[in-house]
C-alpha cells in the first residue's frame, strides 16, 4: 500500500500530528481510504491513535482488513504494548450504498503471547442507530497460529450495500438489503470457516439475486436462520426460514415452476401454468435444512410453500433434494454460480497425503523435441 501524508508534526516527544492521509493501492492506484487528521501518542506503556474523518471505500476494505490482520496483530513485535484507537465520524462508502458515520474505539491488548482487539461502533447521536461489537483473538499458543473473529450486530440492522464493493456477492442481496446477528469466524489451515448462528437478512431483492440466472424471480423476501455453519468446500449446516415480504409482491413466471416439479419434485397446482409475461403474483414460506449436499424443504399447513392469491399452487417435495438437481434447475453457469457450488455443494473427501503415491514426473522435452530430464 502507497500512504500519502500531507504534512506531519513532532508536538511533543512521542506525540505526532499527521494532517491528510491518504492510502491507495499502488497497482491500481485505487484509492483505500482517507483521514482528514491523525492524532499518534507513544510512550513506555501505551501507543494511542484519534482519527479524525476517516473514510473508508468499500473496495478497499480487503486491504484494511490485511493492515489490521497481517500486519498488527499477526505480527507479535508490534503488539507488545497496548494499543488504544478511537475514530470520529467514520464512513464507508461504495457505488450502491454507504455507512452511515459512526463513532469506533478499539483497543488491542496483549494476554501473555496472544494478542485480543475489541471494537466498538455506533452512531454518534441516535442509540437505535445501526451498532458493531466486533472481537478479534489472535491465538499464538498453537502450532500454527490462527485468528477468530465475532461480529455483533447488538440487535440493530447494517446495511449490505456499504460492503458491497468489497465482497461482490453481498451486492446481488440489493442495495436496500439489511443485516442483524452475530457471526463467529475461525481461521483453520484451509482457510475460514463460518458460523453465522440466528443471523436474518431482510430486504432481500429477488431481483438481483436472481438476476444471472436462467429463472428471475422478482419481489423481496427476509431470510432467517437459525443454524448456519459452512465449512467452505468440506461441509454445510443450515437451518433457517425464507418468507416473501409483505404485502404480497412476489413474481414468478411459468419455466422456473416447471423446473421447481421437473428437477425438485415439487407438486404444482396444473392451474398455474398459465402464460403470464409478468409472471404470477405469489407468497413464498418455506423452511429448509441444508445438510452438506441435500437439502429438505417444509411448507406451512399443508406443506405449501406457494400461495397465489390465497390459493395453494405449490407443495414441498417429499424428500430431500440432492445439490445436483439444485444445480441444474439454476442451470448453469452464471457468474456467481462457481462461488455458490464452492460453499454450498462440498467436495468429496480429501485423501490422506501421508499414503499417497507423488506424481513423478518421467521425461521433460525441449523445443526440438529430444529429452532433456529424465526420471528412473
Amino acid at each position: 500500500l502507497e500512504f500519502q501524508i500531507g504534512r506531519c508534526d513532532r508536538i511533543a516527544p512521542g506525540k505526532y500530528v499527521l494532517e491528510n492521509v491518504r492510502v491507495r493501492d499502488p497497482d491500481s492506484r485505487q484509492h483505500v481510504a482517507t483521514i482528514r487528521l491523525i492524532d499518534y501518542f507513544q510512550d513506555d506503556h501505551q501507543v494511542a491513535l484519534i482519527l479524525h474523518q476517516p473514510e473508508f471505500q468499500s473496495a478497499g476494505l480487503g486491504h484494511a482488513w490485511t493492515m489490521l490482520h497481517d500486519r498488527l496483530i499477526s505480527r507479535p513485535a508490534r503488539t507488545v504494548l497496548p494499543i488504544t484507537i478511537t475514530a470520529t465520524d467514520v464512513s464507508i462508502h461504495s457505488r450502491t450504498g454507504s455507512m452511515p458515520p459512526m463513532i469506533v474505539r478499539a483497543d488491542v491488548r496483549p494476554e501473555k503471547e496472544n494478542v485480543r482487539m475489541i471494537v466498538e461502533a455506533e452512531h454518534p447521536t441516535h442509540p437505535l442507530g445501526p451498532r458493531l461489537r466486533v472481537d478479534l483473538f489472535r491465538d499464538r499458543d498453537r502450532e500454527i497460529p490462527a485468528t477468530k473473529l465475532v461480529l455483533s450486530t447488538e440487535g440493530t440492522a447494517l446495511p449490505c450495500s456499504a460492503l458491497a464493493e468489497y465482497a461482490p456477492a453481498i451486492k446481488s442481496l440489493g442495495r436496500d438489503a439489511e443485516s442483524r446477528g452475530l457471526m463467529e469466524c475461525n481461521e483453520t489451515p484451509n482457510g475460514w470457516s463460518f458460523d453465522l448462528k440466528t443471523s436474518s437478512f431482510t430486504n432481500l431483492n429477488l431481483s438481483d439475486l436472481t438476476d444471472h440466472l436462467p429463472h428471475r424471480v422478482v419481489g423481496t423476501a427476509e431470510l432467517h436462520l437459525r443454524r448456519c455453519v459452512i465449512d467452505p468446500g468440506e461441509s454445510v449446516d443450515l437451518v433457517g426460514s425464507i418468507e416473501s415480504s409483505k404485502p404480497s409482491n412476489l413474481r414468478i413466471k411459468t419455466p422456473l415452476l416447471l423446473a421447481m416439479r421437473q428437477q425438485l419434485g415439487m407438486r404444482i397446482d396444473e392451474g398455474a401454468f398459465v402464460a403470464n409475461p409478468n409472471g404470477i403474483e405469489c407468497d413464498l414460506t418455506v423452511d429448509f435444512e441444508i445438510r452438506d449436499q441435500t437439502m429438505t424443504l417444509t411448507g406451512t399447513g399443508n406443506n405449501v410453500i406457494l400461495y397465489s392469491r390465497g390459493r395453494p399452487i405449490a407443495l414441498a417435495p417429499l424428500l430431500p433434494i440432492d445439490a445436483d438437481r439444485i444445480t441444474t434447475t439454476l442451470a448453469p453457469p452464471s457468474r456467481w454460480l462457481a462461488t455458490w457450488n464452492r460453499v454450498l455443494l462440498p467436495s468429496a473427501p480429501t485423501v490422506s497425503t501421508d499414503s499417497a503415491l507423488a506424481p513423478q514426473i518421467r521425461t521433460v522435452r525441449n523445443l526440438d523435441a529430444e529429452p532433456t530430464i529424465w526420471q528412473q
